[in-house]
C-alpha cells in the first residue's frame, strides 16, 4: 500500500487507553509509556540524529516512565527531596516567590530536556499505516524517530494540543526504534513585569499554590502508536436532540472524519453501531483526501430513539450511558475502527429577567451547587486513583458541577469520563487570560473541542476569568463552539465584579475579598449582591482549615505551632498566612483563644462546617432567585493547611466538606439565619406528602426550651417553609437547634443540627489593606460575632461505639454505630478508619456523615466506604474522636 506522508497537527480520535472515549482497540495500539530517561541538554553535547540512534550510549541518564514532567522524573530520582514537604520546593534551583511566568537562564529547567525511548514494532505492521501519537507536550518539542528529525518546536507548541505523525518512513518493523524527544520549557520570555496573569498556551497557577521551578515541562500526556489501513478514521462524535419536554424521542445526529492516507481513490463503507441500531454509508475518498461524513435523523430514522435512556447529574436522576461504535471497511477488511461513550440529554442556560445564567436539564431547571475544579496535582502526577477520589466524594456531597479553571490544564478524558459515570456536570473555562499568539491559542482550543464534546457532563463554556477575551479570541471561540458543538452555550466572562456588569459577562459574577477570606454562615442570607441570589461563579467561605491528619503530614511539628511562620504560611496561599488574619481572628472571637495546633484545628472544622452548610443552604433556600454558586475552590494541587479546598491534597476531607454535604442533601430540612425559618428543601424531581417536620431548641446544659412540629409536603423540586421559630426568653449564650425530617411512618429523611448564639454576626467596617509582600489583604471589624466560647466548657462525653466490617471484592464498608449515654452534647463527632488500632487514617473514605453532634441518649449509624489496597495489608480498625469526646 503506497502511502502519503501527512503531517497531522490537530487532535485524533483516540486518547486515554485507560478511558472509554474515543478508543480503538489494543491489537491496534502500541503503547510507549515505558523504558524512557531524561537528561538535560546541558549536559550532553550530541543532537537529536545521535541521540535518536541505536548505538547511542545513555550513560548518566534517568529512568522514568511517561506521562512525567522533568520534576516528577527527578523527584521519583531521588535528586531533590518531596517538593511537599515543609520548604523543600524552595531549596529546588530555578524556584521562584510568588506569580512568575519568565523562568530565570540560570534556572536547571531553562535548557532543553532531553526525553528517549527505545521500542519494537511486531514485524507484521509492516503493511500497516503507522501514526506516532503525543497527546500532551508541555511546551515545545524537536521530536527524532531512528535518527530523524520528524517535527521541530515550531510545529510542537502548545500543551493543550495533541499532534500526530505518520512515521512509515522511518519506522523499522521487527526490529528496534529510538524515539528523542527534546522538551522546551515554558517561560522562555523577557523577564520583565507583567500585567496579566498568563501569557503562553500552558498550564498555571495563579495564587493557589507555588509555581513548580520547571513550569511542568515534560511530555504530560500519554505517547503511543496506532495502526490503520487505507483510510484513518478520527474525530467521532453523536450531538444528542431530546424532544421536550416529553423526552420519548431522541434524534441522533452521528459525524466522524475520514482520511484517506494512500496515494490512490479508496472506496468503502463506514458502519455504525448503537446498541441494536445500525446505520452506514458507501463513501468513496480521492488519494489523500479528508472528508466529514455525517449521520442525520432525517435521513437514517433508526437515529431517532424512541424512549431512551437519558442522562441525568446526580441526584436528580441515573446516568446512562451509551456505546457507539464506528468503523470503516474496505472489500470487508476493517481499515479502521473506533468506540465513543455518550449521553443521551439535552442541557442548556437561559438569562433570566435580572440577568443571571440559570441551567436547565431534559426541560427542567436545576439548581447549581458545586466547586471550582483546580489541576489536581502540582507535579501533574495525574493519578486514576487522585481522579477517582476527587470526583466521588463531589458525587457523594451532590456538588452538581465543578468549574474547571482557566489557568488549570485543558482536562484529561479520565476526569471527563468519572464526570460521566459520577453525574457530575462540567463548565470548562477556556482560558485564565487572552494569550498573545493567538492562532495557537485558537489551536489549544480546537483541539480541546474535538477530544472533549463527547462527554454528557460537559455543559457550558467560560471564556476567561475574570476578564474578557480579545474581540478575535471571542469570536474564534465563539465560531468553534457553534462548529464543533453547537448545542452547548457559551459566555465570554466567568463572572462581574460589579454585577451591574453582569449583562456584558454573561450573567454571572465572581467573588469578593470578604469571600475569599471568610464568611459567616449568615452572609449568603443577610446579603443580596453577594449573597445567594443570581449566579456566582466564585464566592465562597474564604479559608478552609484542613483537619490536623493532614497538617502533620505537611511538615515539621516545630512548624506547626504557631501558625505565624515561614513554613506554615508557604502552605497557605501565594498571599501568605497574612491574606487569612480575618479567619484566625474570627475563630479567635467566635470560639476562644487556640491552645495548640489541634486545637486550632478543631475550632477550625466547626467553623468551617457552620459557613459552607449556611452558604449551600441559602442557595436552597433563595432558588430559583438564586441560580447557582461554584465555590472558590474545591480541590487543592498541593499539601496546603490553610487555603481554598473541601477535599484536600491527601484526599482527606473536614467541616467545610461535611457541611456542605450536609446542605446539599436531596430532600432536606433547614434553618434560615435571617429570618428563623425552617424550610423543607427538595432538589428531586418529584413531591412529597405528610412529611414531618420537628424542631427542639437546647440551652447550653441540654434544658429543652422550645418544642415545635408541623407536617408539610413540597413539590417537584421546590421549598416548603414548615414555620418560623419563635426563640424563646432566658436562652444562654450558646444554645442548639435540633431539626428533623421524618416521613409519614416516622422514618428520618434528614436531621441537621446547630449551634447558635444569643450574640449575633453584625458587620461592622472593612477595609483592603496593601501589605509589605504587595498583596491585599482584607480587615474587618465587626460590630458583634456569634459567642460559641462556652463551647470549651462542654464536659467529656464517653460514647458507646460497635463497628460491622463487610469486606467486598475491592471495597470494604465499615458500618459504625454510635451512641451517647452521657446527660452532655457530644459535639462534632469524627469518625476515622485506620490501619489497624492507633495507625494512619486511610484515605480517601467516603462517610455518610461525619463532624455531627449527639443529644444526650441520641444513636446514629454512619456508615463509611474505603479502598481495600489502601489499608497496606492492616486490618481495618474505627477511631473515634470529636471536640469533647474521650
Amino acid at each position: 500500500m503506497k502511502r502519503i506522508n501527512v503531517f497531522f497537527t490537530m487532535a485524533i480520535a483516540l486518547t486515554f487507553f485507560s478511558c472509554i472515549q474515543n478508543t480503538a482497540s489494543d491489537s491496534n495500539i502500541i503503547k510507549l509509556s515505558t523504558n524512557w530517561h531524561i537528561i538535560s541538554s546541558a549536559k550532553i553535547d550530541v543532537g537529536g540524529e545521535k541521540i535518536a540512534s541505536s548505538d547511542f550510549n545513555r550513560e548518566n541518564w534517568y529512568p522514568t516512565e511517561v506521562p512525567t514532567t522533568v520534576l516528577a522524573a527527578l523527584v521519583k530520582n531521588d535528586v531533590y527531596s518531596n517538593p511537599y514537604y515543609g520548604l523543600n520546593l524552595k531549596s529546588i534551583p530555578g524556584y521562584r516567590e510568588g506569580r512568575w511566568l519568565a523562568m530565570q537562564k540560570d534556572s536547571p529547567f531553562y535548557p532543553s530536556w532531553w526525553y528517549r525511548t527505545e521500542f519494537k514494532v511486531p514485524a507484521d505492521f509492516n503493511r500497516k499505516n503507522l501514526v506516532l501519537h503525543f497527546d500532551g507536550i508541555n511546551y515545545q518539542a524537536n521530536i527524532w524517530l531512528n535518527g530523524h528529525q520528524i517535527a521541530d518546536s515550531a510545529q510542537v507548541k502548545g500543551m493543550f494540543r495533541r499532534f500526530e505523525f505518520d512515521v512509515n518512513e522511518w519506522i523499522k518493523t521487527g526490529e528496534k526504534n529510538v524515539l528523542a524527544v527534546e522538551i522546551i520549557a515554558p517561560g522562555h520570555i523577557a523577564d520583565i513585569p507583567y500585567r496579566t496573569k498568563q501569557l503562553e498556551a500552558t498550564t498555571g497557577w495563579d495564587d493557589h499554590n507555588p509555581q513548580p521551578p520547571d513550569l511542568n515541562m515534560g511530555i504530560w500526556q500519554k505517547v503511543y502508536l496506532t495502526t490503520n489501513g487505507a483510510v484513518m478514521l478520527r474525530y467521532p462524535y453523536v450531538s444528542t436532540d431530546l424532544d421536550l419536554p416529553s423526552l420519548d424521542i431522541a434524534h441522533l445526529t452521528v459525524s466522524a472524519e475520514l482520511t484517506n492516507v494512500t496515494e490512490h481513490t479508496v472506496s468503502g463503507d463506514l458502519i455504525g453501531k448503537i446498541e441494536n441500531i445500525s446505520f452506514s454509508k458507501n463513501v468513496n475518498l480521492t488519494a489523500g483526501e479528508s472528508k466529514i461524513i455525517t449521520f442525520t435523523p432525517n435521513e437514517f430514522s433508526q437515529l431517532n430513539i424512541t424512549n431512551p435512556r437519558l442522562w441525568w447529574p446526580n441526584p436528580v436522576g441515573p446516568q446512562n450511558l451509551y456505546k457507539m461504535q464506528l468503523e470503516f471497511r474496505i472489500k470487508d477488511q476493517i481499515s479502521d475502527k473506533k468506540m465513543v461513550r455518550f449521553g443521551i440529554r439535552e442541557v442548556s442556560t437561559y438569562i433570566n429577567d435580572e440577568g443571571w445564567r440559570g441551567y436547565m436539564v431534559n426541560g427542567k431547571k436545576i439548581l447549581i451547587r458545586g466547586g471550582a475544579w483546580m489541576t489536581s496535582d502540582m507535579m501533574l502526577r495525574l493519578t486514576t486513583r487522585r481522579y477517582e477520589a476527587l470526583i466521588r466524594f463531589a458525587h457523594e456531597a451532590n456538588l452538581n458541577m465543578l468549574r474547571s479553571e482557566g489557568f488549570s490544564i485543558r482536562e484529561t478524558d479520565e476526569f471527563y469520563n468519572l464526570c460521566d459515570e459520577y453525574g457530575v456536570m462540567v463548565t470548562q473555562q477556556i482560558f485564565g487570560r487572552s494569550i498573545p499568539d493567538e492562532k495557537l491559542a485558537i489551536d489549544n482550543v480546537e483541539d480541546m473541542l474535538l477530544r472533549i464534546r463527547n462527554h454528557p457532563s460537559l455543559v457550558h463554556f467560560l471564556g476567561h476569568d475574570e476578564t474578557f477575551p480579545t474581540p478575535t479570541l471571542d469570536k474564534a471561540y465563539r465560531e468553534l463552539i457553534a462548529k464543533y458543538t453547537p448545542e452547548r452555550t457559551y459566555q465570554p466572562h466567568s463572572g462581574a465584579f460589579e454585577i451591574k456588569n453582569r449583562f456584558e459577562t454573561g450573567g454571572t459574577r465572581t467573588g469578593t475579598h470578604e469571600l475569599w477570606t471568610y464568611a459567616t454562615p449568615s452572609h449568603y442570607y443577610t446579603h443580596k449582591e453577594d449573597g445567594a441570589w443570581g449566579f456566582a461563579q466564585s464566592g465562597g467561605i474564604g479559608g478552609v482549615i484542613a483537619p490536623y491528619e493532614s497538617m502533620k503530614k505537611n511538615m515539621p511539628v516545630k512548624d506547626l505551632w504557631p501558625p505565624y511562620n515561614e513554613t506554615f504560611s508557604f502552605h497557605t496561599v501565594l498571599q501568605e498566612i497574612e491574606y487569612f488574619n480575618v479567619v484566625i481572628d474570627n475563630m479567635k472571637i467566635r470560639y476562644g483563644e487556640m491552645t495548640g495546633i489541634e486545637d486550632f484545628c478543631r475550632k477550625g472544622q466547626a467553623l468551617n462546617y457552620e459557613s459552607a452548610r449556611g452558604m449551600y443552604e441559602a442557595y436552597g433556600r433563595n432558588k430559583y432567585d438564586a441560580l447557582g454558586l461554584t465555590t472558590w475552590k474545591y480541590n487543592a494541587a498541593w499539601p496546603a493547611v490553610l487555603t481554598w479546598q473541601y477535599v484536600d491534597w491527601f484526599l482527606n476531607v473536614g467541616g467545610a466538606y461535611y457541611g456542605a454535604k450536609k446542605a446539599c442533601e436531596p430532600l432536606h430540612v433547614q434553618y434560615s439565619y435571617d429570618d428563623q425559618s425552617v424550610y423543607v428543601i427538595n432538589n428531586f424531581y418529584k413531591s412529597f406528602e405528610k412529611l414531618h417536620v420537628k424542631a427542639k431548641i437546647f440551652n447550653f446544659d441540654m434544658t429543652e426550651k422550645y418544642s415545635k412540629k408541623t407536617v408539610v409536603s413540597v413539590s417537584e423540586d421546590g421549598k416548603t417553609e414548615a414555620f418560623k421559630i419563635d426563640l424563646p426568653n432566658g436562652l444562654s449564650t450558646t444554645y442548639f437547634l435540633s431539626l428533623k425530617l421524618e416521613d409519614a411512618a416516622g422514618k428520618e429523611i434528614s436531621d441537621n443540627f446547630y449551634w447558635h448564639s444569643t450574640v449575633a454576626d453584625i458587620e461592622g467596617t472593612k477595609k483592603t489593606v496593601k501589605e509589605a509582600n504587595g498583596w491585599w489583604v482584607l480587615e474587618k471589624q465587626p460590630k458583634s460575632v456569634a459567642d460559641f466560647t462556652a463551647l470549651k466548657k462542654l464536659e467529656k462525653v464517653h460514647l458507646q461505639t460497635s463497628v460491622d466490617f463487610e469486606t467486598g471484592e475491592s471495597e470494604s464498608t465499615a458500618k459504625v454505630s454510635v451512641h451517647n449515654p452521657d446527660s452532655h452534647l457530644a459535639f462534632m463527632i469524627h469518625l476515622s478508619v485506620t490501619r489497624g488500632k492507633g495507625g494512619e487514617e486511610v484515605l480517601p473514605s467516603y462517610w455518610d456523615d461525619n463532624y455531627f453532634s449527639l443529644l444526650p441518649g441520641e444513636s446514629k449509624v454512619i456508615k463509611a466506604h474505603f479502598n481495600n489496597n489502601d489499608l497496606q495489608g492492616s486490618a481495618a480498625a474505627i477511631k473515634v474522636d470529636g471536640w469533647n469526646v474521650h
